[in-house]
């Protein structure tokens, strides 16, 4: 390397790692140009050991007083969906659905009893826009895919529905995914379980109600079309017949179709991934420890935990759940804060400051809870009940009330053989953070 380079590169080491508390070293390139100016960049990651922030053990309190959120409900059980004969149930595929199985050389199943019987629907989730909710219906069955379903639009204010779109197979080999919703519009995926037509990803506008085929992959290759921390709608294309790495895509609302992201892959040594306004961040292995590393494009940080998934990051914090406990990093104070949070639910999110708890447990009744991870100030935000979907907004965060449903299958001589269970949405939370 060029003398006059190392000289520089060497000062700013010194400089950047002697007077900066948070160990941030600044890139540099005055007086630099040429061949070198490329090759003498350095990077502004900060980087920091577990030992420079300082611990704190916060205990949770429940003060009295309502959260400082506004909370908003919509209820939806009163909403009609209606029945539909699945095409398993058709007199043409029932017997080859429910006719082939055999205990003791015997049918399980009189698969006669199921020609044209009709499944009623179930609200399975509510994407909430424009002060309207876009109801998904799907139509469940004994064959554990998703042939039938539909999405309604409801406005609350008048109480009145309309049809987005409704999907029914036509064939046993055609099924779906769960859609999802973003960029104004549902995306749905139909994929050939024979393997001779690859996934196709189609686009409903949901004021509209167009639809138009956005995306085809290949036979060789499985499709994952998701909604990341954002908001923003992805596919993850990865192959069927190998280990390799996916590819992913995002919708672009410019182009009105999906574009090739860089964010593909994560580092071999990760155990935890996400993306929060729009930056990717890793929770990593730590080379020579059991100890777990949080790592994105503002930092590198040595963590205290061995086991956890990411809740949230950015510049300024990150925030792991570790079983039973909850780690804030305040980068900006330098301060680590340990809560326990012991029986307050399985689904978290981090907004505007708080974390909110959730639990989609049948037997296990409770709110969801709003969480001041510095100070440890706990508020519930609704009664009692079963809750999920939490799904983080730009002022605060939206939530379903569930019941579970559940029906059988009995078999030709009264025996029981199968039951299916689903979460159906009973209502909609809104919550927003009051500033």
């Amino acid at each position: 390397m060029n003398k006059r380079i190392a000289l520089i590169l060497a000062a700013v080491s010194v400089l950047g790692w002697g007077c900066a508390e948070k160990k941030k070293v600044s890139s540099v390139t005055d007086d630099i140009t040429g061949d070198y100016a490329e090759e003498s960049e350095i990077s502004t990651k900060a980087e920091y050991s577990d030992s420079d922030f300082k611990v704190l053990n916060v205990t949770l309190s429940y003060p009295e007083g309502e959260a400082p959120v506004k909370v908003e409900s919509t209820d939806l059980s009163g909403i009609e969906v209606g029945e539909r004969v699945p095409v398993c149930n058709r007199a043409e595929f029932a017997e080859q659905c429910y006719g082939q199985e055999y205990w003791n050389d015997q049918t399980v199943y009189n698969w006669q009893d199921f020609v044209d019987k009709p499944i009623e629907g179930v609200i399975e989730s509510c994407y909430t826009e424009n002060d309207l909710c876009f109801l998904y219906i799907s139509y469940p069955n004994f064959k554990f895919d998703i042939y039938d379903w539909e999405v309604l639009c409801y406005d609350p204010k008048s109480g009145s529905t309309e049809e987005v779109y409704s999907w029914s197979a036509e064939r046993l080999e055609d099924h779906c995914q769960n859609p999802c919703f973003g960029n104004g519009a549902l995306f749905s995926e139909v994929y050939d379980s024979s393997g001779e037509n690859g996934s196709r990803i189609y686009k409903t506008d949901l004021y509209t109600h167009e639809t138009e085929q956005v995306f085809e992959g290949s036979t060789e290759e499985y499709l994952w079309l998701h909604t990341d921390d954002t908001g923003a709608v992805c596919i993850l294309a990865y192959p069927k017949d190998s280990d390799d790495d996916g590819v992913l895509y995002k919708f672009d609302s410019d182009k009105d179709g999906f574009v090739l992201s860089e964010d593909i892959e994560a580092p071999e040594n990760s155990v935890s991934n996400d993306r929060f306004n729009g930056v990717q961040s890793h929770l990593v292995k730590r080379e020579g420890s059991r100890k777990l590393d949080m790592d994105n494009e503002f930092y590198h940080a040595e963590t205290s935990v061995s086991t956890g998934i990411i809740v949230y990051a950015d510049a300024e914090r990150f925030i792991i759940r570790s079983g039973n406990k909850l780690h804030t990093y305040d980068i900006t104070k330098m301060e680590h804060y340990i809560s326990d949070i012991t029986d307050m639910g399985d689904e978290i999110k981090y907004s505007c400051g708080m974390v909110f708890i959730g639990n989609r447990s049948n037997t296990f009744r409770m709110p969801v809870y709003c969480i001041m991870p510095e100070l440890g100030l706990t508020y519930p935000v609704c009664e009692k009940g079963i809750y999920g979907d939490i799904r983080r907004q730009e002022d605060g965060i939206s939530f379903n009330s569930i019941h579970n449903v559940e029906n059988t299958m009995v078999g030709a001589g009264g025996e029981v053989f199968l039951t299916y269970s689903l979460h159906a949405v009973d209502k909609v939370y809104r919550l927003t953070v009051e500033s």
